[in-house]
C-alpha cells in the first residue's frame, strides 16, 4: 500500500469521510480551514455535504439539527470562533445528541492569526463537554473516527482540539478508505429532548455529569493516553506538544523519566492520573497558552494523596506566552534534567524553522490605500476621526486605525466612542464577511437607536484574509443562485441607512476622496459607503 504524506488539517478530514461524516459547516479561521477545504474539494467523491456559514452561531446550529435528524455531522471552528457558537453549545450539552456531532476546534498558541491568544481548553470543563486533542497526524485521523462512535456512545458533542504547528505537521499515511456505509437514524422526536428550559434543565444536568463520569472511567484505558516509563521525575505532555517533547528528548537516557502523553483534556482520565502521579516526585508540566493541565492535575493529586512538587509556568519553569517551540521545551528540560544531553540541539536562533507559515498580506490589499485617502480627506476637512474596525483585512491597515475588537464590533464600539462624548466624528470599518457575520446586527441597532454614524464596508469579494471564502454578496458556492443573493446594499437600504455611496474598483484616488469628503460632511443619519475594491491573489 502506498503512503501519502499528509498534513494534520487534512488527516483530520480523512478520518472524518472514514467515519462517514454526512454534513460538515463552519466559517473560515486557520487553524480548521485546511480541514473544511479538504472536506469541500472530496464532497463530491464521498457524498458529504459542506457549507460554509455566515457565522460560527449559524454553523454549529446546522450541525445540530443535522445531528438531531439522525446523520453524523461536524463543524470547523477556531478559538475566537467558539465565542461565538458559545450560546448554542451550552445548550447542546442540555440536550445532547442523536447521530455523532464532532467540533473541530482550532487553537492558535501565539497568535498568528488571531486578535488574541485565548486558550479554548477552559470551554470544555466549562461546558462539561469531552475534548480532546490528538499528537500525530495519524492519531488525528483514528481520534475523530473514535469521537463520532464516543458522541453517539454517551449523545454528546465531542471537541477535538487542534494548533497550528499540528495543522502543519506531517506523516506518512495509507489512503482513504471510504465507509461502507453513513449512518442514517431515524429523526430524535422524543418530547422535551430538544427543549430546554427550567422544567427540565436540572434533570438534563445530571445527566451530563453522569456523562462525564462514564468518560473520565472510560479515558483512562484510551490508547490516546499513556504512561512510558515508571522514573520518579515526570514529564507531562498533551497534544502536538508531546510530539514536540519526543523530538526535543531525542539521544537523552530517559530511563529515570514517567512520561504522560495526554490527549484528553477533559474530562481528564483520573485513574491513569492517579497513577502517573503516584509514581513520581516531581512533573514537569508542558502545554501551550494558560496552566490549565497544570492547576487541574494539582486536585487530583490531591484527592488521591499524591502531592509532587508540580513544575510549570507558575512556577517559571515553563514559558508562559505564545506556542511552545522546541527550543523553549529543551530550555525547561535543561533546568528540569540535571544530564540532559539530546543528540540536537534547537536554539532561539533557528526558532524560524519551527515557526508556523504565515500566509502573507495580498500584494494588492486596497485598505491601506482607502484608509490613507480617507485619513488625508478628514485632515484637509480640519477632522480627526476615531477608526473603529473589525478584524479580517483592516489589519494591514492597523496603523492608521483606533480601535480593532472582534467580528461585529466596530459599530457598537464607534457608538460608544460617540456616546463618551468625544470632540471628533466616529467611523465603523468592516469587510464584507464581517458585515454579514454580525455587523449587520449592529446595523439594525444602530438605526433603531437613531446613531449618526459614517459606516464604511470593503467589498472585496469573500473573506479574504482566510482564504477568499465567499459571502452571500458573491457568486462562488454555496451562495451561487443570483436570485437568493442579498446584496451589501439591499441589506443597509433596508435597515434605514440614509445615504450610501459606492466607490467602484476602477475608481482613482481623487473619485474616492470627493466620496469621503461628502460622506464626511454629512452631519446627522446612519451613512454607509461601499467600497468595491478587489485583492490581487496571495502570493503563495
Amino acid at each position: 500500500m502506498d503512503l501519502q504524506l499528509v498534513n494534520g488539517e487534512n488527516a483530520i478530514a480523512w478520518g472524518a469521510i472514514e467515519a462517514g461524516v454526512s454534513v460538515v459547516t463552519g466559517y473560515p479561521g486557520s487553524p480548521g480551514t485546511g480541514t473544511f477545504n479538504a472536506l469541500a474539494e472530496t464532497a463530491e467523491a464521498y457524498g458529504h455535504h459542506t457549507e460554509w456559514c455566515i457565522n460560527e452561531r449559524i454553523a454549529l446550529d446546522i450541525v445540530a439539527g443535522v445531528s438531531q435528524g439522525g446523520k453524523r455531522a461536524f463543524v470547523c471552528l477556531k478559538s475566537v470562533g467558539m465565542n461565538v457558537a458559545l450560546d448554542t453549545l451550552m445548550v447542546l450539552n442540555m440536550t445532547g445528541v442523536h447521530a455523532g456531532l464532532v467540533i473541530l476546534l482550532g487553537d492558535d498558541p501565539g497568535a498568528w492569526g488571531s486578535q488574541n491568544e485565548q486558550d479554548t481548553r477552559f470551554i470544555a470543563p466549562m461546558a462539561e463537554i469531552p475534548m480532546l486533542e490528538p499528537s500525530t497526524p495519524k492519531e488525528g485521523r483514528e481520534m475523530i473516527k473514535w469521537a463520532f462512535e464516543f458522541s453517539e456512545l454517551l449523545r454528546t458533542v465531542v471537541i477535538i482540539r487542534i494548533t497550528r504547528s499540528f495543522s502543519l505537521a506531517e506523516s506518512l499515511l495509507p489512503p482513504i478508505s471510504e465507509p461502507e456505509a453513513k449512518l442514517s437514524l431515524s429523526p430524535d422526536r422524543e418530547p422535551m429532548r430538544w427543549i430546554s428550559g427550567p422544567s427540565n434543565t436540572m434533570d438534563n444536568h445530571r445527566k451530563v455529569h453522569h456523562k462525564m463520569q462514564q468518560a473520565t472511567e472510560q479515558f483512562s484505558h484510551l490508547p490516546f493516553n499513556k504512561i512510558e516509563g515508571s522514573g520518579s521525575k515526570g514529564i507531562l505532555a498533551s497534544g502536538f506538544t508531546y510530539s514536540k517533547l519526543t523530538e526535543a528528548l531525542s539521544g537523552t537516557d530517559t530511563s529515570d523519566l514517567s512520561i504522560l502523553k495526554l490527549s484528553t483534556l477533559y474530562p481528564l482520565p483520573r485513574d491513569l492520573l492517579t497513577q502517573f502521579l503516584g509514581q513520581c516526585q516531581e512533573v514537569l508540566v508542558l502545554e501551550e497558552v494558560d496552566p490549565y493541565l497544570e492547576d487541574a492535575i494539582k486536585t487530583v493529586g490531591y484527592d488521591a494523596g499524591h502531592t509532587p512538587k508540580i513544575l510549570g509556568k507558575r512556577t517559571t519553569d515553563v514559558n508562559w506566552e505564545g506556542e511552545l517551540f522546541r527550543w523553549h521545551i529543551q530550555q525547561s528540560l535543561g533546568t528540569y534534567l540535571p544530564d540532559f544531553l539530546p543528540s540536537q540541539y534547537y536554539t532561539q536562533d533557528g526558532w524560524e524553522k519551527e515557526k508556523p507559515a504565515r500566509k502573507p498580506y495580498c500584494a494588492g490589499c486596497p485598505y491601506v490605500e482607502i484608509l490613507t485617502t480617507l485619513r488625508q480627506v478628514a485632515k484637509d476637512l480640519g477632522q480627526n476621526p476615531f477608526l473603529s474596525a473589525d478584524p479580517g483585512c483592516a489589519i494591514t491597515a492597523a496603523h492608521l486605525l483606533d480601535t480593532k475588537l472582534c467580528m461585529g464590533s466596530a459599530i457598537g464600539a464607534a457608538a460608544g466612542l460617540q456616546k463618551a462624548g468625544i470632540d471628533e466624528p466616529a467611523v465603523a470599518i468592516f469587510g464584507d464577511s464581517a458585515f454579514y457575520h454580525g455587523g449587520l446586527n449592529a446595523l439594525v441597532h444602530a438605526r433603531a437607536t437613531k446613531l449618526n454614524l459614517l459606516t464604511i464596508v470593503l467589498d472585496n469579494g469573500g473573506a479574504v484574509t482566510t482564504g477568499g471564502q465567499s459571502t452571500p454578496n458573491n457568486t462562488p458556492p454555496p451562495f451561487d443562485d443570483s436570485e437568493t443573493t442579498i446584496g451589501i446594499v439591499d441589506l443597509a437600504s433596508s435597515c434605514g441607512v440614509k445615504s450610501i455611496w459606492i466607490i467602484e474598483d476602477d475608481d482613482d484616488t481623487e473619485k474616492m476622496s470627493n466620496v469621503f469628503r461628502e460622506a464626511l460632511t454629512v452631519e446627522t443619519g446612519l451613512n454607509m459607503v461601499v467600497v468595491q475594491k478587489f485583492c490581487k491573489p496571495i502570493d503563495e
